[in-house]
């Protein structure tokens, strides 16, 4: 099982909106970035060569901590197939606070070039580029994409499959404020008997994580496995998810395990949350009003910050999940008033 940050034990999201891959890499030092580079797909050769003869490596360029100072390295190469495997891992550094570390996070991110080794007395060939964006390490610890291999600005139909690694999601500590409480929900075996509060679920005002971990006579069984969250906010993450998964698909690639959990994981959740929501008290109707509330403060918060130091992509996605949960929240009102 995954490793989870302290914020996210059991599987569990803050109420203020811990993403789904929000999970410590605790192997990785918080200045640590690794680069895997695993394989080539369906790479174009050079003209004469034909893709039984390709001998493919990759080289690329992480500018940071500038430009001129750029972290730099390559693959060895691998002969005579057109989609080689090289899985490869490189160890960068980086600074999270690093004004010129958060520029390459937003606009520049990692830049790739596929090689075909020349002969002897012969330079390699390039066959291609990519680039891989970084925005999502705001609010993920782990990228894995498969990124189109481009000729200048064409396509060359061949692909490169890539994966980032750090400690922790940038921005998380953002868009969770760690003051916030927890809802425990306790599985009851019904909500129809309000005349003996003894046999209800706890209320749902939950205490620390720490403390109740600290009682005794309950297993962890017994503890919930989901928090209350934002309905748009999951479903949001379900479709991006499902764009990934489409994408292997349509590359007939088996998708990796990893990103086959977080989508179960998020159908789970929605799916948990609509039971409790559809037989929800009152009481419990306020909380998930509640939450609701503190993922605006949190992500409101977020779109201020980010333009204050100029993040333009970091403060558009931060407006968009704010919307996002703003028009939940009003939808919530007007059924609850109504």
């Amino acid at each position: 099982s995954p490793n989870l940050c302290d914020s996210c034990r059991c599987l569990a999201l803050k109420l203020t909106g811990c993403c789904l891959s929000h999970r410590v890499n605790s192997s990785l030092s918080p200045n640590d970035l690794v680069l895997y580079i695993m394989r080539g797909i369906n790479l174009l050769p050079p003209p004469g060569v034909s893709p039984n003869d390709l001998d493919a490596s990759v080289k690329f360029e992480f500018p940071f901590p500038s430009s001129e100072e750029a972290q730099r390295d390559k693959t060895n190469t691998v002969k005579n197939t057109s989609s080689p495997e090289f899985n490869e891992q490189f160890k960068l550094n980086i600074n999270r606070t690093h004004r010129g570390f958060k520029r390459v996070i937003q606009s520049k991110g990692i830049k790739f070039e596929i090689l075909h080794k020349g002969g002897l007395f012969k330079t390699d060939k390039v066959v291609g580029s990519a680039q891989l964006k970084l925005e999502a390490l705001e609010n993920h610890s782990e990228i894995r994409e498969i990124i189109d291999v481009m000729d200048g600005r064409k396509t060359t139909g061949g692909k490169l499959e890539v994966r980032v690694k750090i400690r922790e999601p940038l921005s998380g500590v953002d868009l969770q404020p760690v003051t916030e409480k927890w809802l425990v929900l306790e599985p009851v075996p019904s909500l129809s008997s309000p005349e003996k509060p003894q046999e209800q679920a706890p209320s749902p005002r939950s205490k620390p994580r720490h403390e109740a971990a600290s009682r005794g006579g309950h297993s962890n069984s017994s503890l919930p496995k989901y928090k209350l969250h934002s309905f748009s906010l999951l479903d949001y993450d379900r479709e991006r998810l499902e764009r990934k998964l489409s994408e292997y698909k349509k590359n007939h690639q088996d998708p990796p395990p990893d990103l086959i959990y977080q989508h179960k994981d998020v159908i789970h959740r929605l799916q948990w949350q609509k039971a409790q929501l559809e037989r929800a008290s009152p009481a419990l109707l306020t909380e998930y009003e509640n939450v609701l509330r503190r993922f605006v403060q949190g992500l409101s918060e977020s779109v201020k910050k980010y333009s204050s130091q100029g993040n333009r992509d970091a403060a558009k996605d931060a407006l968009g999940r704010l919307k996002m949960v703003e028009n939940e929240l009003e939808s919530l009102k007007r059924k609850r008033t109504g």
